[in-house]
């Protein structure tokens, strides 16, 4: 099914998890300002002269984020013109250029009226939604009219209820960094500092939320077992991989990983975690659905 659509969504979907490891670059070397307040001009030039390292990875950033947002809208024109009876392909579609659009704004705004921690860290949720939807729009062109099991009614709200709470636990993590407070806390998994502070706070919830995350991951595996629906097993099966090597890389972070491309590596896991959850949450959704209209033409 549209071949050369789903290859090319698929390009675009690995050019929105770049976006995201740079933006990871940016709030990790502070770079924020690297541009001061100038949008979409870089210190009132389109290239910059004699550019501080700030100056060219805050650029270079949204350099590639505009051609992603180009590729984007591309995508989202190509798709709403050859896909004709697929409603759902045109939906992930058009999230996928609503919410890009929407992050671009919050991105614009973060440089021009410097916004709080607390908007800052939609940023990059924001942007996963995005990439969720360029992920499951691939899939599903690559799949074409694919039957699937059809998962039980338990199964699917856990994994509607998943994918939420991820999101939760992605805001928190998001907003540790923009706060300033990853290295708030002595020890791991628990602060051992006598004194605790605002910051200590805030690290040790998001700490407390993921532990809750592998735990909730855990438990929908279960499910998807004992309900011998081996396409959701798969899927949970890598979600567990990837959130148990995010909560590795968490660790790291607080006990000496200061290296930059320790919470980029952070970041890229929780992107395909969440990425395979959206999928396996619309799957659930899809295959209701089908069961449904099945039954209801036989009726």
């Amino acid at each position: 099914m549209h071949k050369k659509l789903a290859l090319f969504s698929g390009f675009v979907t690995l050019g929105m998890m770049l976006v995201l490891i740079m933006g990871g670059t940016v709030t990790k070397t502070d770079s924020g300002d690297g541009c001061g307040t100038d949008w979409p001009l870089c210190h009132g030039k389109l290239i910059p002269t004699n550019p501080s390292i700030e100056t060219m990875i805050e650029y270079s950033h949204r350099v590639v984020s505009g051609i992603e947002g180009l590729l984007i809208i591309a995508l989202t024109i190509w798709t709403f013109a050859v896909v004709k009876n697929r409603f759902d392909v045109k939906v992930f579609a058009f999230l996928a250029f609503i919410f890009m659009l929407i992050q671009s704004i919050i991105g614009a705004g973060a440089v021009i009226w410097q916004q709080s921690d607390a908007i800052l860290a939609l940023h990059f949720g924001i942007s996963l939604v995005s990439f969720a939807s360029l992920l499951i729009l691939t899939i599903l062109l690559f799949e074409g009219e694919r039957v699937h099991k059809t998962v039980s009614e338990k199964l699917k709200i856990h994994l509607y209820g998943l994918t939420i709470y991820t999101m939760v636990v992605v805001y928190t993590g998001a907003y540790v960094r923009h706060l300033g407070a990853t290295y708030s806390c002595v020890g791991w998994p628990i602060c051992a500092q006598e004194v605790w502070t605002f910051e200590s706070w805030v690290q040790m919830g998001h700490r407390a939320m993921a532990a809750l995350l592998v735990f909730y991951t855990l438990y929908v595996l279960y499910l998807a077992r004992r309900e011998t629906n081996r396409l959701v097993e798969r899927g949970m099966w890598a979600s567990l991989f990837f959130i148990m090597l995010q909560v590795g890389t968490g660790a790291w972070i607080v006990l000496g990983g200061h290296a930059t491309y320790v919470p980029l590596l952070h970041a890229f896991l929780i992107t395909c975690y969440f990425g395979i959850i959206s999928y396996l949450a619309y799957h659930a959704y899809r295959a209701q659905a089908r069961n449904d209209a099945s039954k209801q033409q036989i009726s």
